[in-house]
């Protein structure tokens, strides 16, 4: 018996042996190795001023891996240490020149990198950075105290970020086609087609008087100014939005009244069906201001994709003045709607009816006690995901003309 279990004992230990030798065999065939790509820039930045150095950025959302470097505008970068795989690639930069703050910004998608020293091309543009912006936007909605969805509370914070006052008079937002991320992306015919973003409803603030806006402070559109805390909508809601300057009023039901704030001109909607709810997954937004009228039934500025009957309003690019892309999680991230030039990322609370927003980060504080928001035209970098949503955060100020505030 005892010889037995030693012949025993001997021919598991071989088989172990042979067997982690077989392991590391094929541990060996299939290690990884680290892949280059050289990245290089054609910059379109028209008159704006050449940018010293560019931040060089690949993502690899599946597996969770970055990589950054920089570059010289006219000199292609090496990056090294590479997994094979999907990656996004971000170039940007920032300059100030001659009074004026300048973004940089361009990238390419679901680029596959699998051999060694691929060359990849990004187109960078160059865009003013804005005085006003998105300072927080309130989306994907709360649940009710019974686990039902509610998006009746949803806003969004427009900030003058500049040490000028700016008038919001005839200031338009819009969010643009296609509604929730998607890798179908549409297709619009025209050699200026990549000039303009598509919007598919725009809400225009009245061009009938002036509304000035103080460095420091903001304006809350609301797609319903109400207190949303009352028992009669949703005693679970985050937001009271009594204050808020504007709201997007369609009145479908006895729950919506024409509450005291000023009621947004619905500028470009071609089948309103019900309040402005913008997607819970998270919709790509702008903000601009029209060099000519929003005329709803104009033959050349509504446009709709190639083989669809959607009508769009195209917006040109160069009228924009803030945008914020968002979408419903991080896998989401390489689904861009946004030309990079407006916005090079995104944001994402990662679900719906959570009860929080995305708000854009404070970059420093002034002299006379007000933020300066972070602003590089990359919401990725630029916002974060805030619980609970709050109008006016970091001491905002309302507009001295909202005396109901």
């Amino acid at each position: 018996m005892k010889q037995k279990i030693n012949r025993y004992s001997l021919f598991l230990l071989l088989t172990l042996l042979l067997s982690c030798e077989q392991f590391q065999s094929v541990s060996d065939a299939e290690k990884m190795v680290p892949l280059r790509a050289t990245i290089e820039v054609n910059l379109n930045v028209g008159d704006a001023p050449i940018p010293d150095q560019l931040q060089v950025k690949l993502v690899n959302f599946a597996e969770r891996y970055e990589l950054s470097t920089t570059m010289t505008p006219n000199q292609p970068v090496t990056v090294e240490n590479i997994i094979p795989g999907i990656y996004t690639v971000t170039v940007s930069a920032a300059k100030s020149e001659d009074g004026f703050s300048y973004n940089y910004n361009g990238n390419v998608v679901n680029v596959g990198i699998t051999k060694d020293m691929e060359t990849i091309t990004v187109e960078v543009g160059a865009a003013k950075s804005g005085a006003l912006l998105f300072k927080e936007v309130y989306y994907c909605g709360s649940r009710t105290p019974s686990g039902g969805s509610y998006f009746r509370d949803q806003f969004y914070e427009i900030y003058n970020n500049s040490d000028l006052e700016q008038n919001v008079r005839g200031l338009a937002i819009a969010i643009i086609n296609p509604l929730t991320a998607t890798a179908n992306m549409p297709v619009y015919d025209g050699p200026d087609a990549d000039k303009y973003v598509y919007a598919l409803q725009i809400w225009q603030v009245p061009d009938t008087a002036d509304f000035p806006l103080q460095p420091g402070e903001s304006i809350i559109i609301a797609q319903m100014a109400d207190d949303h805390r009352k028992e009669n909508l949703n005693p679970s809601a985050p937001v009271n939005l009594l204050s808020a300057e504007f709201e997007t009023l369609v009145q479908t039901t006895s729950l919506i009244q024409d509450n005291p704030a000023i009621n947004m001109k619905m500028a470009f909607w071609p089948k309103p069906v019900a309040q402005w709810l913008t997607t819970v997954f998270g919709g790509a937004f702008i903000l601009f201001v029209p060099s000519e009228p929003i005329d709803p039934n104009s033959p050349t500025e509504v446009v709709s994709p190639v083989g669809t009957t959607t009508k769009t309003y195209r917006v040109p690019i160069e009228s924009v003045v803030d945008a914020l892309e968002n979408v419903g999680n991080p896998n989401q991230m390489e689904l861009k709607r946004m030309p990079a030039i407006l916005d090079a990322g995104a944001a994402t609370v990662n679900g719906t009816y959570l009860g929080v927003s995305v708000a854009r980060k404070v970059k420093e504080t002034h002299p006379d006690g007000r933020v300066i928001l972070q602003d590089t035209n990359n919401s990725t970098d630029d916002f974060e995901v805030m619980d609970p949503p709050m109008i006016r955060r970091y001491d905002a100020k309302a507009p001295a003309w909202n005396t109901w505030k």
